[in-house]
Order: C-alpha cells, then sequence, then structure tokens
C-alpha cells in the first residue's frame, strides 16, 4: 500500500509543491541552532558554534524527505568570556559571520543550498543586545527524470536543474533569560527556470517560483532552582499560500548538561526530545509521532543534531542557556 500510495504521489508532489507548500526543510531541534531560520542569530554565543545534523521524515515512506545541514558561525570581536575585556570593550558593538550548507532531498527531488551570513550586534543596556543579520547564497532546485516512475512503463521524465541566487535578513533581541527574533527567507523570490506538470513548462508556470518564508520565535529561561530549569518557546512560519504554522516548545534542563523536551506542531506532529552538552561537545535527538491524516502510513521522523563549541584560545567557554 505505501508503494503504490508512492508511486501515485510523487508525480503529483513534484508539480505542485514548489507551488502550494511550505518549500524550505522541516526541522524539529531548531531551537538547538536557530542560525538555521535566523541570520540575527550570527555569532551570539560566545564560541565558534559548529553544528551538523540529519533528518529522515517519514520513515517507511517511499521517498520521503531527508535533510541534512552543517552550519557554523563566530563573532569577529573580543570574546565576552575572555577575562581581560574592559566595561567598553562589553560595551562596544562587534561584527560576526557564519556559513550553512543543506541538502534536502524528497523522491526525485532535491534541493541544495549555500549561504554566508553577516550580522552586526549593538548592546542597548548592560544585558540587553540586538542584532541585525543577513545570508546570501545560491539554492539549486534538481529532479532527476530516472526516479520517476509511471504506470505506463515507457513513459520517460528527463531530468533537470535550476540554480537561483537567494537571500534571508533577521532580527535578534536577546538577553541572558530571553531572547525575540523575526526573519524573512527567500526573499528574492527568484524563478526556476522550469517545471514539471501539464501545460507548466519553462520560466514563469505557476509551481516554480521560491516563495517568501517568515518566521517568528521568541523564548525565556525560568530558573526552577540551582540546577533545574524550564526553557519555553514559540515559533510562527508564515509562507503563502500555506496555512500558518504554530510550533509550541518547552526544554527542562539541567546544569547546562542534560535536557528533555517537547514539542508540538499545530495539528501536524507531537515531538520528543532529549540531549546533552558535555565540555565541547553537544548531541540531541528527536523523534516526531504524525498527527495528520498521512500518519497512518509512516513511522513518524528522527533528527540527530550534533554540536561542536570551539574556542580560539584557552579560556572558559560559555554555558548554553537556551540550546
Amino acid at each position: 500500500m505505501k508503494r503504490a500510495l508512492t508511486l501515485l504521489l510523487l508525480p503529483l508532489l513534484v508539480a505542485t509543491v514548489p507551488a502550494l507548500a511550505q518549500q524550505q526543510a522541516q526541522y524539529s531541534q531548531y531551537m538547538n541552532n536557530n542560525y538555521i531560520l535566523n541570520p540575527g542569530t550570527t555569532g551570539v554565543e560566545d564560541y565558534i558554534d559548529v553544528k551538523f545534523s540529519y533528518r529522515t521524515q517519514w520513515t517507511g515512506l517511499e521517498g520521503a524527505p531527508k535533510t541534512y545541514y552543517a552550519s557554523i558561525n563566530s563573532s569577529l570581536g573580543k570574546w565576552r568570556s575572555t577575562p581581560k575585556r574592559t566595561i567598553r570593550d562589553r560595551r562596544r558593538p562587534f561584527h560576526a559571520i557564519g556559513g550553512l550548507v543543506y541538502n534536502d532531498v524528497t523522491g526525485p527531488t532535491s534541493r541544495t543550498g549555500a549561504y554566508l551570513s553577516y550580522a552586526y550586534n549593538m548592546v542597548l543596556t548592560p544585558d540587553l543586545r540586538v542584532a541585525l543579520g543577513v545570508s546570501a547564497g545560491m539554492q539549486q532546485f534538481a529532479v532527476d527524470g530516472q526516479q520517476l516512475r509511471f504506470f505506463d512503463p515507457t513513459t520517460r521524465a528527463a531530468s533537470a536543474a535550476s540554480r537561483v541566487l537567494d537571500g534571508s535578513v533577521g532580527l535578534w533581541v536577546y538577553t541572558s533569560n530571553f531572547y525575540v527574533g523575526l526573519s524573512g527567507a527567500q526573499l528574492l523570490g527568484n524563478k526556476l527556470n522550469f517545471s514539471y506538470g501539464p501545460n507548466q513548462m519553462g520560466e514563469g508556470a505557476p509551481g516554480n517560483t521560491l516563495k517568501r518564508h517568515y518566521f517568528a520565535t521568541a523564548g525565556v529561561r525560568v530558573p526552577i532552582n540551582d540546577e533545574w530549569s524550564l526553557v519555553p518557546s514559540v515559533l510562527v512560519k508564515a509562507v503563502n499560500p500555506a496555512p500558518l504554522s504554530l510550533d509550541l516548545n518547552a526544554k527542562l534542563k539541567y546544569q547546562d548538561l542534560l535536557w528533555a523536551g517537547v514539542s508540538w506542531r499545530a495539528f501536524d506532529s507531537a515531538v520528543a526530545m532529549v540531549g546533552l552538552s558535555y565540555e565541547q561537545f553537544t548531541l540531541g535527538y528527536s523523534y516526531d509521532a504524525g498527527l495528520s491524516d498521512l500518519a497512518e502510513y509512516h513511522g513518524g521522523s528522527h533528527e540527530v543534531l550534533v554540536g561542536l563549541r570551539l574556542k580560539k584560545k584557552a579560556q572558559v567557554v560559555c554555558t548554553n542557556r537556551f540550546w
């Protein structure tokens, strides 16, 4: 049944997903790496932040999405944990840079991107900062015609790929106890130079435009005692013409060493998460249980996140308060 369903749906997905649904990859552990959604977070931590992630979605469903990414970002100024930093240094704005590469594969279609980011981080009060970030890069959307299968075995489809420039912007406001972020992705709204589907060949077809995505997020750290803290957060995603998406999250942390969390993606999935941070290493795992009508056809989604907190020289690496 699953194989037959995939054979029926894939040609439709190739033609309609770019135009009618969220085009960017789905993540469950974005609160552990807000950089993938908001370039304003570039360099906000006091270390070189390196992350690797692998996500397999809707396991058991042939051709289901699989996503890989690697990211790195760091401030360019003196780090706040450096003992010799003066009061003037702590109040001085700083620059930050970063980079992201990813590959998102769904059946015969794939989306690959590479981006560089820059952020300017300013001090509003001794504990309140605001960062403005931009990212620019290239995105490729490709279809492997050899993987397309039809009920008529004589039917063949050509492979094609299209590359376009892409960009995003982000605002990040944060203290040691909360954060608020706003960002927009695929803001250039470029058109791919191909589209599959009946009477939809060529540039200008309705299924080949990169849709603008908008994200709003916020989180707060609530100390329970000296060892435990609770970190609730929320994410709202908007992309026309898909309905508004809402994520509600909560993480319980022990001494910035171990954490466990849950997330509810409105009417789509419930997520369980666990992780640990030890010295310069972080590891996170999440499992999504589907809540939609598609849930009966798959075994949920898995996501693994590995992180490194690298130091430029011998000094204390700050703790990971939020993610």
